[in-house]
């Protein structure tokens, strides 16, 4: 959430200053990146949640 209010890079500044501007196209291509992102971290976390119970 601080990344989209105050930052001066990334992807919130992105979406941020897309909506500022009105380039949809920018503000849904960083919201599909964001999206991606969060489930490759989600299936990440999930191999290594497996793996750890698994050796218990």
């Amino acid at each position: 959430m601080g990344e989209l209010l105050v930052s001066k890079e990334g992807l919130g500044y992105l979406i941020m200053y897309g909506s500022q501007v009105f380039n949809i196209n920018l503000v849904i291509t960083s919201v599909v990146i964001l999206a991606v992102v969060a489930y490759l971290m989600y299936l990440v976390i999930s191999f290594i949640e497996k793996k750890i119970v698994q050796s218990k």
